[in-house]
Formats: C-alpha cells, sequence, structure tokens
C-alpha cells in the first residue's frame, strides 16, 4: 500500500473514533424526559407569596423544593417579593408514556 494512503486511512480513523466519542459524550435532545424543565414568568399580585406560586406547578412532590428552585433561578435571597415583580416559575414538565 502506497505510503501516502496508509496516512490518509490513519486520519479516518483518527476522525471517525473522534465523531463517535462526541456522539457518547453528547446529551440526548430528542428525549423530553431528559430535558430541563421550562420556565414561565409570574407577575406577583397583591398577597402573593412563594409558597402559593410553588404550589401552584406543583403537582407531586415537595413545594419547598419549588420555592427554593424560584428562589435561585431569580437570585433571590429571601422569600420577600412584591406585586409588580416579575418572577421565572419552574414549569412541571409531563412526560409521555413510551410503550
Amino acid at each position: 500500500m502506497p505510503r501516502h494512503m496508509t496516512a490518509l486511512s490513519r486520519v479516518l480513523v483518527t476522525l471517525s473514533t473522534m465523531v463517535v466519542g462526541l456522539v457518547l459524550l453528547l446529551p440526548s435532545t430528542g428525549n423530553a424526559v431528559d430535558e430541563q424543565p421550562t420556565t414561565a414568568t409570574h407577575v406577583v399580585q397583591p398577597g402573593d407569596t412563594l409558597w402559593q406560586i410553588a404550589a401552584g406547578v406543583t403537582s407531586a412532590g415537595d413545594v419547598r423544593e419549588v420555592v427554593a428552585r424560584i428562589k435561585e433561578v431569580n437570585g433571590l435571597r429571601s422569600s420577600v417579593i412584591v406585586p409588580g415583580q416579575e418572577l421565572l416559575v419552574p414549569q412541571p414538565i409531563v412526560s409521555l408514556a413510551l410503550d
């Protein structure tokens, strides 16, 4: 086999290995179960509390975790919110049963 063909073969093997490695390392994007929760904007109304807002989007699980997530996403250091304030609120993921 000519010398330039051997070098070309090595390059092709190296590139193939890199592509396979990237495919294995990159996260999947087509599966709804793997996706991060989306957020919606909520404008705080008089009388709203973080607990009420979190409870409104929590169908199962611990409301305290959702309150903590709302605080984290919005950079809040306390639970004090004021009317007119816009908050990003994580929305629940609806997973489809794959049978």
